[in-house]
């Protein structure tokens, strides 16, 4: 009676092991496809123009009509000294243009009429020549008077120092009642415009990292946004301290919210010059014992079977990771569901149609 028993369980099992459950999976294909070294690099945005602003002649500041922070236009009014004195110079010097311009008014008649005069003979012609050389020394007197007072109007136009460009003031550097001399910075002021990145690369990297290579540039103010741009320039100034030098990434105007001084996270791609097998980040699986592997998906006798195999990664980029050892191209692998799967499990692919 037990023999019979278990001999029915056995006969109602058999249709249960048969009957294996296919896991549910996404699976990649293996290409060939030129190979990219990644390099982490970091920086910050600068800005293509800052000047430091100063007056060009020495005086108290009377007008500061600017704040920390202000956007300008060029040719805006930043700041203004006291320029009384000079103004009553400017004052003295017309007044002695104008006399001047008086005399010589009245030696041109004098020489006019006596010009009339010699033509009848009723004058001496030396007494014309004095009168020629009167007026040669009033035109004389008159222009050195008007160069005098386009330079003092020079000067005072030097009490007033305007902007240079448009942009916005970073930094003010004097007050109101301060004395101030040539030279001596007043104001600094930066354009938003012509923004760069400047990052510091690594040495080693420099006769690799070309105008024109990739850098995949992430900042503070756009989280989850890559921008993908060229290398404008290698300066081969090189820090001795840290062994790097400079690259510059000129940056396009519709990145919002950059101002110089902000931090710059990115990735620099370097050409291998050269193709590899590559797979997907997720198909990797990093063993406890520090190996790689990924689950090949083989079609033996009709059905989706996963298998293990070790593999050895390199360098990684875009997604990819470049596999030197133990994949070929043109091998399915396993990129979703791989996490549980075991040796020679049967697979359901869901995104590729059985052979």
């Amino acid at each position: 009676m037990l023999r019979s028993v278990i001999v029915v369980c056995l006969l109602l099992l058999m249709p249960l092991a048969r009957a294996e459950t296919a896991v549910p999976v996404r699976v990649a294909t293996t290409t060939l496809q030129p190979l990219v070294e990644v390099v982490p690099v970091s920086g910050s945005v600068s800005t293509a123009r800052v000047a430091t602003l100063s007056a060009e002649v020495e005086g108290r500041v009377s007008g500061l009509p600017v704040e920390e922070g202000q956007r300008i236009e060029k040719g805006a009014l930043l700041m203004t000294l006291d320029d009384e004195l000079v103004q009553r110079d400017l004052d003295r010097d017309r007044a002695e243009v104008a006399r001047l311009g008086s005399t010589l008014d009245d030696a041109q008649r004098r020489l006019s009429e006596a010009s009339t005069l010699a033509e009848r003979r009723s004058i001496a012609a030396s007494e014309v020549r004095g009168l020629e050389a009167a007026v040669a020394q009033a035109d004389a007197a008159l222009a050195g008077a008007r160069a005098g007072l386009q330079r003092r109007e020079a000067l005072a136009r030097r009490h007033r120092l305007e902007a240079p460009f448009s942009g916005v003031i970073s930094r003010r550097l004097t007050e109101l009642g301060e004395w101030v001399e040539p030279g001596t910075g007043v104001l600094e002021l930066i354009t938003l415009q012509q923004l760069r990145a400047d990052l510091q690369v690594p040495q080693r990297f420099y006769a690799r990292a070309e105008p024109g290579s990739r850098v995949e540039l992430q900042f503070e103010g756009h989280p989850g946004e890559d921008f993908v741009l060229p290398v404008t320039a290698r300066i081969p100034l090189s820090s001795q301290q840290a062994r790097t030098f400079l690259l510059r990434i000129a940056l396009p105007d519709d990145i919002a919210g950059l101002i110089p001084g902000m931090s710059v996270q990115g990735e620099l791609l370097l050409d291998q010059q050269q193709q590899g097998v590559v797979v997907f980040r997720d198909a990797l699986l990093r063993q406890v014992d520090g190996r790689v592997a990924v689950w090949r998906a083989v079609n033996e006798a009709g059905q989706w079977r996963a298998r293990e195999q070790q593999v050895r990664s390199g360098l990684a980029f875009d997604g990819v990771v470049e596999v030197r050892e133990g994949l070929e191209a043109g091998e399915l692998v396993v990129v979703e569901g791989n996490e549980s799967l075991r040796e020679g499990q049967l697979l359901n692919l869901l995104n590729h149609e059985a052979d």
